[in-house]
This record gives C-alpha cells, sequence and structure tokens, in this order.
C-alpha cells in the first residue's frame, strides 16, 4: 500500500487526486489477493451498483450505452442480444468501473470510499487494482489453448500476454476482442472481461471509428487522458458491435423493377375452368409450362421478364410473385381478363425472414464414404490450386488488382494483410469445428508480407 492517500494530491506534481493519477498507473502496483476475495469483492460491488440510489443513474447510463437502439421496434434477436449475459457483463462493468456520477467519481470510487473499512486486504487490494482500468480494442496475435493470448492493443501497438483459459477455445487469431485488463493475485496480466468480439475484416473500419471519436473527444476535452476517452468511447464500441456483428441490418432485396422483394400470392375461386383456359391461350405474354402453370412475361428492353406465375389447381387459381406491386397489378387485371369466370379472394404477402423459418428443414447430408484423410489431400490440393491463381487475377476489394500486385503498393497492402487476415481466421474456425480447412502460411512468403 502507498504512503500517500487515495485522496491525497498526486506526488508527481498534476493537480490530480492521487487515484485519479498515478495509483496503479499502467498496472504498476502489483495487487495482492486470493481468487476467491476477487469474487467477495465483485459480489460487494454489484450489490452496491444495483441499489436505488442510482437509479436515475442507471436510467441516464442506459440510454448512452444503448443509443439510438432502444428506439429499435423490440422483435425477438434485439430481445436476445438486450437479455444476453455478454451484453449484461459489459453493461455493468462499464457503469461500476467507467460511467461517471456527480463530481467525475465511478461506482467504483464511491464505493471504496464509503466501504473500503469493511473490505479485507486482498479485496480492497484487487478493486484498488481495478482503478484506472478501462476496456480496450486489442488484435488476438496468437492464441495457446487452455493458457491465454498474446494480444496488440491497436491504440498505441503495445502487445501483451493476457492468461485466460475458456475463450482460448472460442477466439483465433486475428480476431478483435475488446477487454479490460488487469493484474492477477500474483502478478500476473489477465483479462477481467472480454465484451465484444469483432471479425479480422472489421479493423480498418474500426480504426477509422475509434479515430473520428478521438477527434470528436479531444475538441470537447482536451485536458482529459487516454483513459478517460476509452471510458467515453465503450458505448461507441458497444453500438459499433451491434450494427456490425449482432444485429447487423438486413440487405435490401429488390425485384428487377427496384420494388422491395416479398413472396406475394394472389387467390382466385376458379368458376369456369375452361374459359380462363381459353383466355390465356389466346395471350401472347402468357406462356404455357404444360403442367397447369403459366408464365406472364412483359417486355423490358430487348428481352422479356416474368411478372409472375399463375397456377391452376383445383377449383383455386394462384397468382405467385415477388412484390406488392406486381400482386396488386396482376389482382386487378386478372380479375377483368378472366371476369365473371373467377372471384378474387385473397392476398397474402411473406417477406424473405418469414420465408426462411418457415421453409422445411433440410435432412443432414449422408456422410461420404470417401476417408477422411483422402478428402483433405482433394480438398487441399483444390484449395492450393485455387489460390495460387489467385493471387495473379484481379480482386474487386484491392481495386481490381491482383494480390500479387497488390503486395507491392504501400497504399493497397494493408487491404491486403486484412484479406489474408480474414481467410487464416474463417479457416481456423473451420478446422475448430472438425471441416476441412486449407492452410494459409504459404501464402504470406508467397507475396513477400511478413505473419506478424
Amino acid at each position: 500500500m502507498s504512503a500517500v492517500g487515495r485522496n491525497d494530491p498526486c506526488p508527481c506534481g498534476s493537480g490530480l487526486k492521487f487515484k485519479k493519477c498515478c495509483l496503479n498507473k499502467n498496472l504498476a502496483v502489483v495487487p495482492s489477493y486470493r481468487a476467491s476475495e476477487r469474487d467477495s469483492a465483485l459480489a460487494k460491488l454489484v450489490r452496491f451498483a444495483a441499489r436505488d440510489e442510482f437509479n436515475e443513474e442507471h436510467k441516464e447510463a442506459q440510454e448512452l450505452f444503448w443509443g439510438d437502439w432502444l428506439l429499435e421496434e423490440p422483435d425477438e434477436q434485439l430481445d436476445a442480444v438486450i437479455k444476453s449475459e455478454q451484453v449484461n457483463i459489459a453493461y455493468h462493468s462499464w457503469f461500476a468501473y467507467d460511467f461517471e456520477l456527480s463530481e467525475g467519481l465511478t461506482v467504483l470510487d464511491l464505493f471504496l470510499e464509503r466501504e473500503a473499512k469493511r473490505l479485507s486486504t486482498g479485496e480492497l487490494n484487487y478493486l484498488e487494482g481495478m482503478l484506472g482500468s478501462h476496456s480496450r480494442l486489442y488484435e488476438v496475435l496468437e492464441v495457446r489453448l487452455d493458457q491465454g493470448f498474446e494480444l496488440r492493443d491497436l491504440w498505441n501497438d503495445r502487445r501483451l500476454f493476457v492468461r485466460e483459459r475458456s475463450a482460448t477455445r472460442q477466439l483465433v487469431a486475428w480476431d478483435l476482442v475488446v477487454g479490460r485488463i488487469g493484474l492477477s493475485g500474483d502478478g500476473g496480466t489477465v483479462l477481467e472481461t472480454l465484451t465484444h468480439l469483432f471479425p479480422a475484416s472489421a479493423k480498418d473500419e474500426l480504426l477509422n471509428d475509434l479515430r473520428r471519436a478521438h477527434r470528436d473527444f479531444t475538441r470537447r476535452y482536451d485536458e482529459k487522458s487516454t483513459t478517460d476517452f476509452f471510458r467515453w468511447v465503450a458505448p461507441s464500441l458497444h453500438q459499433w458491435w451491434l450494427e456490425r456483428v449482432a444485429l447487423p441490418p438486413r440487405p435490401k432485396i429488390l425485384t428487377s423493377d427496384g420494388t422491395p422483394f416479398v413472396f406475394a400470392k394472389v387467390v382466385f375461386d376458379l368458376l369456369n375452368r375452361d374459359a380462363v383456359i381459353s383466355a390465356l391461350a389466346d395471350r401472347d405474354d402468357m406462356v404455357d409450362h404444360g403442367d397447369g402453370s403459366y408464365a406472364w412475361l412483359e417486355p423490358a428492353g430487348n428481352l422479356q421478364r416474368s411478372v409472375g406465375t399463375i397456377i391452376i389447381e383445383g377449383r383455386r387459381l394462384r397468382f405467385e410473385t415477388t412484390s406488392q406491386k406486381r400482386a396488386e397489378r396482376a389482382r386487378d387485371f386478372l380479375s377483368g381478363l378472366f371476369s365473371e369466370n373467377v372471384k378474387f379472394r385473397a392476398i397474402s404477402y411473406e417477406d424473405v425472414e418469414q420465408a426462411l423459418k418457415h421453409a422445411p428443414q433440410r435432412a443432414e447430408n449422408k456422410a461420404p464414404d470417401i476417408p477422411l484423410e483422402e478428402q483433405q489431400r482433394v480438398l487441399g490440393e483444390f484449395y492450393e490450386q485455387h489460390y495460387r491463381k489467385w493471387l495473379d487475377e484481379p480482386v474487386p476489394a484491392l481495386g481490381n488488382r491482383t494480390p500479387r500486385h497488390a503486395a507491392k503498393l504501400k497504399t493497397v497492402r494493408p487491404k491486403l494483410i486484412t484479406l489474408l487476415k480474414d481467410f487464416e481466421s474463417h479457416s481456423e474456425r473451420l478446422r475448430r469445428s472438425g471441416e476441412i480447412a486449407d492452410d494459409f502460411s504459404w501464402m504470406w512468403a508467397e507475396l513477400g508480407l511478413t505473419r506478424e
């Protein structure tokens, strides 16, 4: 324990309180505690943070942490994310350690001021060791199963090895993680929390977002530190994770005429089958498939495109198409074409997501008779041939340059490296799941690049 009190002026002359400045700065002070004391200290801190006196602060913090996502229409996917253990840990960790209460204090600061005398030495050591901690963005450089990770701090390029067991089974090299680093009771570096995981391909965008946020932060608070910045930007990191990983926007699927894609059905009662078939046979834009169905075609430049399909079954006539606009057009047109020979019954719509939910599950593929070793050999040869050709083919992500050319260009090389990292992390995940995966280690040397 330092002879300088936590609330005393810092001896470095900064003018700040010791607890806000050099206490455990850069994790230089090794806190001594047992694992059971860490657990009990956290339990006490969590109970303290849940007191009614912080209800208003929690309301403000939740709005800050979730941003516009709180305004989203609730659905099963969003509700599942909100209730997930991962997000619960991310929020409560940030609220206890980072969220500013009145006078710039955190919940942890206030807890130590009020309750320090009731804590054991080990509990106090652990919590004081967490002062100044904050979540940052790291790149996984190497995973040692059941031991830990070598990480690179993407803000200052600092490298460190952190002890961790369970997450080594989920993470692979080049993953990006948001985590809070601390010291264990024996002085080892540990990952206190790992709250968000991003794919390797998100690195450039995330760093650009962080730099923009930092410029905004320094304009507002030019006297504050890097620690203050990462505490301030933590809600943004959470929202970027929601946008890119947990709840990415669904792709908008459009028809060839630019309208939203939906599965639409227009149903008629069939009153006079022969008259309907005769009316269809008289039209050049209706093509008989010979199985009771007809394609309705329309001009599209020098070609023709399908408006939809007419299906005659029993006492019903059904028109199927892929947009609401086309369905409404078919209802009016077919009602006039068939006149009293049909009677309109209903229109139904189903979007792509609903259709996928209702689609029948495919039976699992029967395991092939080819031995696994032979599969690996054949696919390995295929992958190597494919990617050796890929090195000399234009790639859109590289500005239509070949990877071999991009490796020689300083401005394009980072995009190529990002691609290789994405290949490797995807391949390693396939390998972990027992599937056949390629080894990309040769490609770095082939392109004259150094694999970190």
